[in-house]
């Protein structure tokens, strides 16, 4: 194992986690408000709708599986402990900014347990998919 190449699978991995989510809500949040929106109240209004909540679980999951698979892929590694690694920075990261960062008020409670409880084991699923696939080449 390559201790540069698994430090690059990580920051690749989470910077396309972030870099998803991010483009994905806004896009989402745009589309369902028919437009930009103006202000960080209008912002959360429409995205505290039960339906964007729903689909924040969903697309929250995708990118985390999407990251894990990259991980993976860029360490070079057939091993899923560097997206357990991962999971875990993230699952940090969310705890923290659910519980002390500006805008954790904003986000019902619901959802902040059920994005911690998702985003760790999707980015390692994502992870085992991709050393099962080098595995039976």
């Amino acid at each position: 194992m390559n201790p540069l190449r698994s430090l690059l699978g990580l920051l690749v991995g989470m910077g396309l986690f972030r870099l998803v989510v991010a483009v994905l809500e806004t896009a989402l949040v745009g589309a369902a408000a028919n437009g930009p929106v103006a202000s960080e109240a209008a912002y959360f209004a429409v995205r505290n709708q039960p339906a964007m909540l729903a689909t924040a679980l969903g697309y929250n999951s995708a990118a985390a599986f999407l990251a894990g698979y990259v991980m993976t892929k860029v360490s070079g590694t057939r091993d899923v402990m560097l997206a357990g690694v991962g999971a875990a920075v993230q699952t940090a990261a969310l705890i923290w900014n659910f519980t002390g960062g500006e805008y954790a008020t904003y986000t019902p409670v619901w959802t902040r347990i059920a994005l911690v409880v998702l985003v760790g084991p999707a980015m390692v699923a994502g992870a085992a998919v991709r050393a099962r696939a080098t595995s039976d080449l």
